[in-house]
């Protein structure tokens, strides 16, 4: 199984699986009796986003390349990043009224991130993701890191 939304920039997802265990998923999941088929242009952006990635794999190592810049940056100036495997790092803020200030904030600044709060995860975990691109420079790394410190030592976060 998997999504089709974040890595491929599309909507939507697929189960890899014998036919006998997609037609019970089809009429056993409550989550997909009422579902649609994928748009056809969601299957194009998905299938575009493919050829991509096979064409140039140069963008998933530059991909993390950033990760693991942006994630090195976050920890040395003391973010709680969790366990974080994918270029979308979590960034833990642990209050969810701190949490939406902090994207808010963000946001005005003009960074984007989007905040995870309760009931999506306990009041105790709320985080904000950063999300990254293979498109983005090593500046504005910098600059949205710098951003976020910034705004999250006048919160009390760190």
């Amino acid at each position: 199984m998997g999504t089709f939304s974040k890595s491929l920039a599309s909507i939507g997802g697929f189960i890899a699986a014998d036919k006998a265990t997609i037609e019970f998923l089809k009429h056993h999941a409550r989550s997909l009796i009422f579902s649609a088929s994928i748009s056809p242009a969601a299957t194009a952006s998905a299938l575009a986003a493919l050829k991509i990635i096979k064409q140039e794999p140069e963008r998933i190592e530059k991909l993390w390349d950033n990760t693991y810049y942006a994630l090195n940056e976050l920890k040395r100036l003391g973010f709680d990043t969790g366990i974080s495997c994918t270029p979308i790092i979590p960034i833990y803020v642990r209050d969810d009224l701190k949490t939406f200030q902090l994207s808010k904030i963000l946001l005005d600044e003009g960074i984007f991130v989007n905040p995870i709060t309760s009931p999506a995860v306990s009041k105790t975990n709320t985080l904000i993701r950063f999300s990254l691109m293979a498109t983005h420079t090593k500046n504005q790394i910098e600059h949205a890191v710098e951003k976020i410190y910034g705004v999250a030592k006048k919160l009390n976060i760190i």
